[in-house]
């Protein structure tokens, strides 16, 4: 019989001149005729009273499960339809888990703990996603995670992304006014004999030139860094080289954002910076800022600063800028060069430290050279060539070598070495080098504050990257994967990692809750929920076999946590 509930309530009834109480709902059958069911019979008044009386007793146990985290996180996925995303382009037989499901576990504990796929489950467990994403223990095991991360090659990662980030700009409105794009690098513990093609042995951000990496391409917004475009390369690529093959994807972007911003400008750093690089950009539809290497244009070094003026905001306290023009990668190119008292103070201090270690390093040179020609003395002794080797290798570095110096002796037939730093060269450094960036755009109606900002405004993707590289947050290395396909797979997940946690943290913050992303993080991972469990005691339940009831609560919040639960209202998933 079909019926549609209308509401339980509460009703008496009489049997041999005796009132009892029962739950019922009403329905309507077949006929429309209204109908009720008898969902639970309660007895008397009296025993009504007593069992609202009882106290629940003690628990048998109780289980403690991660909730609002998850909770929050898994809440912007649905908003982005991940799983349905991914199943569109990676679709399988309906049986079991499905792929978006695979990858947006393995995405939320990236997010959350990162840890191997053989420790996911575990992890999962003790989460509400085993109410959210049902899975059975056999489903978790680290191959059938690796079974499902082979449905995703290249092109179909690519495909996926490309539809989030359309959701994500059409969805969220993010401000798309200005981009920045930047690349780095990840340590991976892959054998020599490794056959993958995607890590290398390349320049390591880490200094770690005894590992294989893995470089990754990233395009992030101006707020919340939330990313846009990815793209895992080959750990020995050079960074311009990288550009020139991003480019083309770059500009396919372009199409997806002039739907919301006509007028983009792509920031990047020096290290992309070659004439092709330019002037594809020229070609493109993108605006851009950058800056260049300041060894390579002495006439703006040679600019005297009395012809620098002062920026009045306090956003750029202790800057002076000289705004002119000169002819960059083929265009006249508005140039703005700016010099920090920041920048200046932090240069001087690296100077110092990296002097200090030279100093030493020349004076344990000497002191071997010394100890050479001590009599009965074993070795091989020093030459000329292979002292003055050992000298330019202790005294070479960026500005270092402008006003350290050092040179080969001989006296009496012994050889020996002498050193020192040159005063004038390093006060000339100091007032015509230190301090100053050469920044570079074909926008020629930006203000040098707008550029200098623009500019700055690089310390989103370098979040984002420090994001990936926390060791308890996202956490890219180290992938426990070992082919080019897993190991994009890999990179996919931890960047969509980044965008849900950009997301959560750009909602919050829209909300007037001003937190760090880590501080959000960690304030919404206390949030647990408690499930006690108590002895089975109605006829009903002991029916059921005795399973014992439960009751799920969540653990204290103070008041910022309670206000974020308010916000993203997670009470929702309490009675999932």
């Amino acid at each position: 019989m079909q019926y549609i509930r209308i509401m339980p309530s509460l009703q008496d009834y009489s049997v041999r001149g005796k009132r009892y109480w029962r739950i019922v709902e009403s329905y309507r059958d077949e006929r429309g005729r209204p109908r009720i069911r008898v969902v639970r019979h309660l007895g008397t008044a009296q025993r009504l009273l007593k069992r609202l009386s009882e106290a629940p007793g003690r628990p048998l146990f109780a289980e403690e499960r991660d909730f609002g985290a998850t909770a929050a996180l898994w809440d912007v996925a649905q908003q982005l339809d991940i799983i349905g995303t991914i199943d569109a382009h990676a679709p399988k037989r309906d049986q079991g888990a499905s792929v978006g499901e695979y990858i947006l576990l393995a995405t939320l504990n990236r997010a959350l703990a990162p840890a191997s796929k053989r420790k996911l489950a575990a992890w999962y467990r003790d989460t509400i996603l085993v109410r959210l994403l049902p899975l059975r223990a056999a489903a978790l095991r680290s191959q059938r995670f690796w079974d499902h991360m082979n449905y995703l090659d290249e092109s179909t990662l690519a495909a996926i992304e490309n539809d989030i980030t359309r959701r994500v700009v059409e969805g969220w409105h993010v401000d798309l006014r200005a981009l920045f794009y930047d690349t780095t690098n990840f340590d991976t513990f892959l054998s020599s004999d490794n056959p993958g093609e995607l890590a290398q042995r390349g320049h390591a951000k880490s200094k770690r030139t005894d590992l294989r990496i893995v470089g990754l391409a990233l395009l992030v917004s101006w707020d919340f860094h939330i990313p846009l475009f990815s793209k895992a390369y080959e750990g020995n690529q050079n960074d311009s080289v990288t550009f020139t093959r991003v480019l083309d994807d770059l500009v396919a972007r372009y199409q997806m954002f002039q739907e919301k911003c006509q007028r983009i400008t792509l920031v990047f750093d020096k290290g992309n910076n070659s004439e092709e690089n330019i002037q594809a950009l020229d070609g493109s539809p993108y605006h851009f800022i950058g800056s260049l290497v300041p060894s390579q244009h002495q006439d703006l070094l040679d600019i005297p600063l009395e012809r620098f003026r002062y920026i009045k905001d306090p956003l750029f306290e202790g800057v002076r800028v000289h705004r002119t023009e000169k002819e960059v990668f083929g265009q006249k190119r508005t140039i703005v060069v700016t010099r920090s008292r920041a920048l200046l103070q932090g240069q001087v201090r690296g100077i110092r430290q990296h002097l200090a270690k030279k100093l030493k390093a020349l004076r344990d040179l000497q002191n071997r050279v010394a100890r050479s020609h001590e009599p009965g003395r074993k070795g091989k002794p020093y030459t000329e060539e292979s002292l003055q080797k050992s000298l330019d290798k202790i005294i070479s570095g960026q500005y270092i070598a402008d006003f350290l110096w050092g040179k080969v002796t001989r006296k009496c037939g012994r050889f020996g070495i002498e050193f020192g730093t040159d005063d004038a060269a390093y006060h000339e450094l100091k007032q015509r080098v230190l301090g100053k960036r050469i920044l570079f755009t074909d926008r020629q109606d930006l203000t040098d504050e707008e550029i200098i900002l623009g500019y700055r405004g690089q310390h989103h993707v370098e979040r984002a990257f420090r994001d990936m590289k926390d060791p308890y947050f996202i956490s890219f290395s180290p992938p426990r994967h070992w082919t080019d396909q897993m190991l994009r797979v890999h990179a996919f997940y931890c960047v969509l990692a980044l965008t849900l946690v950009s997301l959560l943290h750009r909602r919050v913050h829209q909300a007037g809750i001003h937190v760090s992303q880590q501080g959000l993080m960690e304030q919404l991972k206390k949030i647990k929920e408690i499930t006690n469990y108590y002895p089975a005691q109605s006829e009903e339940e002991l029916h059921l076999g005795g399973r014992p009831r439960s009751e799920r609560t969540l653990t204290r919040r103070d008041s910022q946590q309670n206000q974020l639960f308010r916000t993203l209202a997670l009470d929702r998933f309490l009675a999932s």
